[in-house]
């Protein structure tokens, strides 16, 4: 299979546990459905515009669930590129200017932009071909079975 075949197969797999999300909240999901949700948010979002985007769009609960799949899947790479991320911007959790998460952005300092670009320069790799383990580890958890 080519990594633009699984990477397809992931994204219709996995946006499925999104418009569950989206329809009923993160409290409708199970354990495994929260990570497949938060995974397919991360890559759409850092893919397109970045770490602060996935974060200023899906929050803290967002981040909580994709570390946590990012745990489960062992994509070491990723993990501690998004962690990184989140050590960026985790000194402004308390900042009393912040009234929204989209404040972020405008709060940041110039060496903590330039540290989010590189980054996300670093996800855009792809180490761990997170599409290609997150599906194979997720269907196998949820004993579906899988297009050959």
């Amino acid at each position: 299979m080519s990594k633009i075949d699984i990477r397809d197969i992931w994204f219709d797999f996995a946006a499925a546990f999104v418009r569950k999300k989206d329809a009923s909240g993160w409290d409708t999901l199970t354990s495994q459905e929260q990570e497949i949700a938060a995974l397919w948010m991360l890559e759409a979002d850092v893919y397109g515009g970045g770490f602060l985007q996935f974060f200023c769009n899906g929050g803290e609960e967002a981040y909580i669930y994709a570390v946590r799949a990012l745990q489960a899947i062992g994509a070491v790479h990723a993990l501690e590129v998004i962690k990184s991320g989140y050590a960026c911007i985790e000194h402004l959790s308390e900042d009393d200017r912040l009234t929204q998460l989209w404040d972020i952005p405008k709060m940041l300092t110039e060496e903590e932009t330039d540290m989010l670009d590189k980054l996300d320069k670093r996800f855009w790799e792809d180490q761990d071909r997170l599409a290609e383990i997150a599906h194979r580890y997720y269907v196998h958890q949820l004993g579906i079975s899988s297009p050959s």
